[in-house]
């Protein structure tokens, strides 16, 4: 759509010239005013400037335009035109066609192909690009990883400790294990982490924990996890709360650096600082590390004494690993309780969550007796924003209460509007059972 009163393209001009060819072959001959109004010629100022302001009018694509017409024809060209591209361009349309949903075999295929022919191109940094897409694409073809595995022998000095953990994740997902490959690799990435501040070792490690994938992880961890320990002193308690904080979500009790977190946080001078969600992390670490003890009399007067600052996922997170401690968690439900109504749905959930876990909430009301005030005050907020809570937040409710005996009663004190989700959670639980 062209905007009235703009320009005319110049091969707009050639568009009309369309028009008078498709006027003549309509039987208007030669005629060189053919196509206009009675009456007009070619040379009249009025009819040139109302051609000029007419709106042109594009038809609407279809649908779909992208995955019956775009996508094939796209991927037709590459067919026949891959073998023309540089290796950083190969690398751009392996990182873009490993992202479609639906990808042709044979145009995966022939872009391995065209990579391991073109091997001797390859930088670094283009390896490093092409690694992940084409294990998406192609992870059964042998022969393209053992060609970029020689190739990676000879850029070895031109590879950061970043890109070497890239090469050994790829290369730890495959069925086959590449011992040649981790054998010299580890040893460099070794030497090149020593070049790093120990703060960014704790980010990489935290960055790790935070992956799907950190299973495949383990050779990384074993050179990471020492150099960390190495250099301990540089780092602040933070970031040593969040070093025993990721390998605690890697399912990994270290002893060593547990023991000197827990030396640190008995300094009232290092721990004056600590906010509530460090609080709760730690409780969450040590608890699930089954060494509680060690920071119990340190860290339990300070919880006690910032109570009023926590916040719901600092509750819930305390009340996951505090279950036992039900004065405080009383105390604390009650104080974030006049804040309620002011909580958006996330926040909600995480405080029931915590009420739940830490059995604040009260008993079940015998005959017609009323809730207690922190059950009340949770109903209330699920009756009036019943209409703003999704699907999925409806069914972890449910879920929640299910799950927890001394609540169950509750489930059926939801709202009607929930009844259908409600159902149909409780039956999947059912057939999950049986």
């Amino acid at each position: 759509l062209r905007v009235a009163g703009s320009k005319v393209p110049s091969r707009q001009t050639g568009l009309s010239a369309l028009v008078g060819l498709h006027c003549q072959r309509r039987g208007h001959g030669d005629d060189a005013d053919a196509g206009l109004p009675r009456g007009a010629t070619a040379e009249d100022p009025a009819e040139n400037e109302k051609r000029d302001n007419a709106v042109v009018l594009v038809k609407r694509l279809p649908e779909d335009y992208i995955e019956n017409t775009l996508m094939p024809h796209l991927e037709s060209q590459l067919l026949d035109s891959i073998h023309v591209y540089t290796p950083a361009e190969l690398c751009q349309i392996a990182r873009t066609y490993s992202k479609q949903e639906i990808r042709q075999a044979p145009l995966c295929q022939k872009l391995s192909d065209t990579i391991k022919f073109r091997m001797d191109g390859f930088e670094a940094v283009d390896i490093v690009d092409v690694l992940a897409p084409m294990f998406l694409m192609v992870p059964q073809d042998d022969e393209l990883f053992e060609v970029l595995e020689q190739r990676i022998y000879k850029k070895l000095d031109d590879f950061t400790a970043l890109n070497f953990m890239g090469i050994v994740r790829i290369y730890n997902k495959r069925a086959s294990k590449h011992h040649e490959l981790l054998q010299k690799v580890l040893p460099r990435l070794r030497e090149l982490l020593g070049n790093y501040e120990a703060v960014e070792l704790s980010e990489m490690l935290v960055s790790i924990a935070q992956s799907s994938e950190a299973a495949t992880d383990m050779d990384i961890l074993m050179i990471l996890v020492p150099e960390i320990e190495k250099r301990y002193n540089e780092v602040s308690l933070v970031h040593a709360i969040n070093n025993v904080w990721a390998l605690t979500q890697l399912r990994m009790a270290h002893q060593g650096l547990l023991t000197r977190v827990a030396e640190d946080l008995s300094n009232t001078v290092r721990t004056k600082d600590l906010t509530p969600t460090y609080m709760a992390r730690i409780a969450w670490v040590y608890r699930r590390c089954n060494a509680w003890d060690m920071v119990k009399d340190s860290m339990g007067p300070l919880i006690r004494a910032t109570g009023a600052e926590f916040r719901p996922g600092d509750f819930a997170r305390l009340a996951q690993s505090l279950p036992e401690e039900r004065q405080l968690l009383t105390r604390l439900a009650d104080l974030l309780r006049f804040n309620l109504q002011e909580m958006g749905r996330k926040d909600f959930l995480l405080y029931f969550l915590g009420c739940v876990h830490g059995e604040v909430l009260e008993d079940r009301p015998i005959d017609n007796e009323e809730p207690g005030e922190i059950t009340a005050a949770c109903l209330d907020y699920i009756r009036e924003e019943q209409d703003n809570f999704k699907r999925d937040e409806v069914q972890k409710i449910v879920y929640l209460l299910h799950f927890a005996p001394k609540y169950q009663h509750l489930v059926d004190d939801l709202p009607m509007s929930w009844k259908e989700t409600k159902q149909e959670t409780l039956d999947f639980i059912q057939a999950k059972g049986s």
